[in-house]
């Protein structure tokens, strides 16, 4: 059976008049009741009793209308919704972040929808590594990550990030990592967040500091624990809420501690609304990152 056909069964039913239900569907008198005859050989009965003074319904048309208005609703606001998706006011957007944008991806998810309040954001928090592995195989649309992107990619810098040591509250005279040789240090495991930890082992290789004894941990929390309990000292983002009046923190100022957070997605995602929400972090992100992202767009395109 037709969309239309049902279309015109549903608005004949509603008005019980051949002639101005033909003129509410924009067709003649005699093309509605071809549709109507082809609706009924479909489902093998009639729906209306027609004689020269009334249109009524039979059994079987009572019985189907109410599904039949149901059906023809439910494509109108497919339609709605396939005009609101290409228009960007409709769909999903899946995004994925981390803690170094825990205030910003909030306050552009609340600027973005409240310009398109029938957007659905779905929200992942993932390390760089997860979300670059997401992002390649189509399960995200967005991602927050550490720069420089894959090549090819497209990429906004908009944050930027800082290692912080976290001390035992006894550690006061602490003034430098290099004061902390000979004290246990907790870091993240690798396989938790890669690109953290791969930039940990590049600060301490500028820095020319060894650590011998080194614990792991499964999330910066726990690391913060550990200092606070006075087991080890630990290494979190500067964006990491550290509140404990059991810990001191030591911010690291070198450049090779602090790197950048940009907005990326690869090549070939035609999701609209990319397009209106990549410009609203725009307008929300550290413009003094701008040469920091001519300088990543030429890694990323080379």
């Amino acid at each position: 059976m037709e969309l239309r056909d049902l279309k015109a069964f549903v608005t004949l039913g509603e008005v019980m008049h051949f002639g101005q239900a033909a003129a509410r569907q924009h067709v003649t008198q005699s093309a509605l009741s071809k549709q109507i005859r082809r609706l009924e050989a479909a489902l093998g009965g009639e729906l209306f009793e027609r004689n020269a003074g009334s249109t009524r319904f039979t059994a079987l048309g009572r019985a189907l209308y109410g599904e039949a208005c149901t059906l023809v609703a439910q494509s109108e606001q497919l339609a709605r919704s396939a005009r609101d998706v290409l228009a960007g006011n409709g769909g999903t957007l899946r995004i994925g972040f981390g803690v170094a944008t825990k205030l910003l991806v909030p306050a552009a998810i609340a600027r973005f929808r409240a310009s398109r309040p029938g957007v659905a954001i779905e929200l992942n928090d993932l390390s760089t590594h997860h979300q670059l592995l997401a992002l390649a195989e189509g399960r995200l649309d967005l991602g927050f990550c550490r720069l420089p992107a894959p090549k090819g990619w497209h990429c906004l810098p908009v944050v930027r990030a800082h290692f912080v040591a976290v001390l035992p509250a006894a550690y006061q005279g602490v003034k430098r990592l290099s004061d902390l040789l000979d004290k246990p240090l907790a870091i993240l495991r690798r396989d938790k967040a890669p690109s953290f930890h791969d930039q940990f082992v590049h600060y301490l290789a500028q820095s020319g500091l060894r650590f011998q004894d080194i614990q792991y941990v499964n999330d910066f929390a726990a690391g913060i624990a550990t200092a606070a309990a006075g087991i080890a000292w630990t290494l979190v983002p500067s964006s990491t809420t550290i509140e404990h009046p059991d810990v001191i923190t030591l911010p690291l100022g070198e450049s090779e501690a602090s790197w950048i957070i940009g907005i990326i997605r690869p090549p070939g995602n035609d999701n609209p609304l990319i397009a209106p929400f990549w410009q609203t972090v725009a307008e929300l992100g550290d413009q003094s990152l701008a040469t920091a992202g001519d300088e990543n767009a030429l890694q990323s395109a080379t």
